[in-house]
């Protein structure tokens, strides 16, 4: 029998395995090292734990594991579900859809992404994080995570999705990769 585990919303839920493996590896993590982390979480898995504890627990194995998964993690938690982060693995829920999304973007509404011209200011933020010597493997990990907070948004009109990607290719092909190839149509 399938362990329930709490939602955030106080919801009682099945533990899904696949689920958890399927946001390791969005996140940028090896699928190896995520069926590791989802084995341990099944392992230590109790009858309502927490999404939090879940959480808490996978964000500490992948800054161990997979840096640069944490890092996407944690950045796309900030752009989409407004959370921020702290070392701990905790986060707080910015109240009334308040969320900071960088220097160049300020308190924008509800949380998720919903223009582009908040993806172009969180481009011009990483844009100096590179210049300060934030690595580029830690930029790469934060733009999949900002396309994947583009794409799943839910705020943001479809043109806008098209042009926020297209501003993410060009912020790539100016770093000297290569664009993100969409497998579906944008929607």
């Amino acid at each position: 029998m399938q362990k329930k585990i709490v939602k955030s919303t106080g919801k009682l839920e099945e533990f899904d395995r696949n689920k958890l493996i399927k946001s390791i590896v969005d996140a940028g993590a090896p699928e190896e090292i995520a069926i590791e982390i989802a084995k341990e979480v099944e392992s230590k898995l109790q009858e309502g734990m927490t999404t939090s504890e879940i959480r808490r627990y996978v964000l500490a194995r992948l800054k161990e594991l997979a840096p640069q998964a944490y890092e996407a993690w944690t950045f796309y938690d900030r752009i989409a579900k407004g959370r921020i982060t702290f070392e701990d693995g905790k986060y707080v829920v910015v109240e009334k859809g308040h969320l900071y999304l960088g220097r160049e973007v300020k308190d924008v509404g509800p949380k998720g992404l919903s223009s582009s011209e908040e993806v172009e200011g969180i481009l011009h933020e990483l844009e100096e994080d590179l210049k300060y010597g934030i690595s580029k493997a830690t930029i790469n990990a934060r733009l999949y995570a900002l396309l994947m907070g583009v794409l799943k948004s839910k705020h943001m009109p479809k043109e806008e999705k098209e042009k926020s990607v297209q501003m993410i290719n060009s912020f790539r092909q100016k770093l000297g990769w290569k664009p993100y190839e969409l497998k579906k149509p944008v929607v």
